[in-house]
């Protein structure tokens, strides 16, 4: 094993929410995740091609924002190795026991440049209920079960770092964790302004972009994966009947070649990505970063192929 490439996938995201039942309703009857198991204050939800036990966990605290980041290692040496990393570089580590959060098992979490991450390997992957279950054994719940979005995956997340530690952040995903830098865009002032990682073919599952030096770290959307641009069509038609206002879309994305639309739950403000395409997969060893300018696409905050993208007002990280 390589264990300079200790990551396998991004796993899930953990959010709060002031109002579980008001996030649930956008969350499983507007978009369509299905909700695999409610304990107490949290629900865990999931795509129609989602094996894991969740994608997405809901807890109702009173607040809002993004509890943790979730990714699933390539082994449980490999999670192993991580914790003996961090414990010598001398990052706090605290380890999750296997069943503490439902359907997964041992974990450790670390807060890196003040983004909370979590990493394991072990997880469940439950069948579909009695009924919902595909007869192709290579999905998970039938389309006669799904709504006209029904998201099909869990995809990428994007964070926002201040300053500097824009840059350094960058560097950690791909020394410590692996990460390929597939794409990046420079600005105006020569700097680095947006990275765009993956440790899969997806042209990126985790992507940073940078804010003023005095902003606090934040986490901008979490991606779910839709099969076509048509489909971001149906899901806008669905938005506009329940009278919910798309943050953006859609359109497409030059940066990783991908159709779009943003959309926030209303009760706690969290914003998903529904990602139409995939773009493009990345097959190749050799692959050289792609570099974008304004004079390429456009602006930091204002950059897409085709239509308007999402304000880049992010979402906090709660103190516990």
């Amino acid at each position: 094993m390589n264990t300079n490439q200790p990551i396998a996938k991004l796993g899930h995201v953990a959010i709060h929410t002031p109002d579980l039942d008001e996030s649930l309703w956008f969350f499983d009857e507007v978009l369509g995740l299905h909700v695999v198991e409610r304990d107490d204050d949290t629900a865990y939800l999931r795509g129609q091609r989602d094996w894991e036990h969740h994608t997405l966990s809901v807890t109702e605290s009173g607040k809002k924002g993004v509890d943790h980041i979730a990714l699933r290692t390539t082994s449980s040496e490999a999670l192993d190795h991580l914790a003996e990393r961090f414990e010598s570089e001398g990052t706090d580590v605290t380890y999750v026991d296997a069943g503490e959060e439902p359907g997964q098992g041992e974990a450790i979490r670390v807060e890196k440049f003040g983004h909370p991450y979590e990493f394991y390997y072990d997880v469940d992957k439950p069948d579909a209920p009695e009924g919902q279950r595909s007869g192709l054994k290579n999905r998970v719940y039938s389309e006669a079960v799904a709504n006209r979005i029904a998201p099909r995956r869990i995809d990428h997340v994007h964070v926002q770092d201040p300053g500097g530690t824009a840059k350094e952040h960058a560097a950690w995903l791909q020394e410590a964790l692996g990460f390929q830098l597939n794409e990046c865009y420079r600005g105006t002032d020569d700097e680095l302004w947006g990275w765009w990682f993956a440790v899969t073919a997806l042209p990126h599952d985790l992507a940073i972009h940078r804010e003023p030096a005095d902003s606090s770290p934040g986490f901008h959307h979490l991606s779910y994966h839709l099969d076509s641009f048509d489909d971001l069509w149906n899901a806008a038609d669905i938005l506009s009947e329940v009278g919910i206002e798309p943050d953006g879309g859609p359109g497409r994305h030059a940066i990783t070649r991908a159709d779009f639309l943003y959309v926030s739950d209303p009760a706690s403000g969290f914003r998903i990505e529904l990602f139409a395409g995939p773009g493009y997969l990345n097959f190749e060893p050799d692959w050289e970063p792609i570099e974008w300018t304004e004079s390429d696409i456009g602006g930091e905050n204002n950059h897409q192929w085709v239509g308007e993208g999402p304000s880049w007002e992010g979402t906090s990280y709660p103190d516990a």
